[in-house]
């Protein structure tokens, strides 16, 4: 008897403190985070993304609440449950096998002579164009290999030209690539060095979704003659490669922790090196700054204020990559995130990088 009351105090502990808010703090969160966001939904929706934030505010709070270098927060994506977000955003999961097998088989990444630099911000050089949105289509991997390309083109010509996703979407399909099904930049670069360009993307804008090929080479914005593989799984080649100019990499987005990602230097211990699922742009790399702030747009009204500052002592000193997102600026740091750096590359951020060549 004394056995089972212990265990339904313990029980009820645990439900306290994964449901640390009332009724009417979970009404008035969500109302605001809707207003915020713009969102509406039909009468029989509400309450169905009512119940998912409200399981996502519970997981934002328990996870802030250890102070981690990571902070969550109620972002753009708070009304979705991880499963609908991993459908939507990250399109099909591609191994990383085959692409290691082939990078193997090919070029791999040139070092930079010398000392490399503490830091570099390719956004801060002006060789990065604003953030952009995939919307409710698996097409991360033309916004990343669109990405790279707009750097390359930049640092070459001094000109940033922004880059047609749509044009990779529907033209690239015979190189590997399956539109809003997913894709790999690689085939995306393979594909603009055979067609001799890209358009731009004022020219060619996004819809997000695959339609019939358009592309008209009187509207090319950039061209490549090749691109590199960064070695595989080294942190230190990717270092040296970002030197140069963005890079694209493929991660692995899938964990609810990346969904609801906020602010200060990402660490996720359960992700995987080898199944990856985003393609993202790496601009730069650098090292927390003691406030753990330098980069930031905190954008959490709804976090807890014990989260807040646990930031800032968490993230002194935390080495990272600053990464490009394409789920628009309202996701994360005004759409980037400090990815940890030289953390037995967590999340495969080093595992299939590549970098095209103008």
């Amino acid at each position: 008897m004394r056995f089972a009351v212990i265990f339904l105090i313990v029980l009820m502990l645990a439900f306290a403190s994964a449901s640390s808010y009332s009724e009417q703090q979970y009404r008035d969160s969500f109302t605001n985070w809707m207003q915020k966001h713009s969102r509406s939904y039909a009468s029989h929706e509400f309450n169905t993304r009512y119940s998912v934030y409200k399981k996502n505010m519970d997981y934002v709070n328990e996870w802030n609440s250890k102070g981690s270098e990571t902070v969550l927060g109620l972002n753009s994506l708070a009304d979705m449950t991880n499963q609908e977000y991993q459908a939507i955003y990250l399109g099909t999961k591609t191994d990383a096998t085959a692409r290691l097998a082939a990078a193997s088989a090919s070029a791999s990444f040139g070092k930079v002579q010398g000392a490399l630099p503490a830091s570099i911000d390719w956004v801060a050089q002006g060789a990065v164009t604003q953030v952009k949105n995939q919307g409710q289509c698996g097409s991360c991997w033309s916004f990343s290999a669109t990405g790279s390309t707009e750097g390359a083109h930049q640092i070459s010509t001094s000109n940033l030209v922004a880059l047609s996703e749509q044009n990779l979407i529907d033209c690239s399909s015979s190189y590997g690539n399956d539109g809003c099904n997913g894709g790999l930049m690689d085939n995306a670069f393979k594909y603009i060095i055979a067609n001799g360009g890209i358009d731009t993307e004022a020219s060619y804008p996004y819809v997000a979704k695959v339609q019939k090929c358009k592309y008209n080479p009187a509207n090319s914005g950039a061209t490549l003659s090749s691109y590199v593989d960064v070695t595989s799984g080294s942190e230190s080649a990717l270092q040296s490669q970002t030197v140069k100019g963005p890079v694209s990499v493929a991660i692995d987005a899938s964990h609810q922790s990346f969904q609801l990602y906020d602010s200060g230097v990402y660490y996720e211990p359960a992700c995987s090196s080898t199944n990856l699922d985003h393609g993202v742009l790496v601009v730069g790399y650098g090292t927390a700054s003691a406030n753990g702030s330098s980069d930031s747009d905190s954008s959490a009204a709804s976090q807890s204020s014990s989260s807040e500052s646990s930031d800032d002592q968490a993230t002194q000193g935390a080495q990272f990559w600053k990464v490009k997102n394409s789920w628009g600026p309202e996701w994360g740091l005004s759409g980037y995130i400090q990815m940890a750096r030289n953390r037995d590359n967590n999340c495969g951020i080093a595992t299939t990088a590549s970098q095209p060549i103008v």
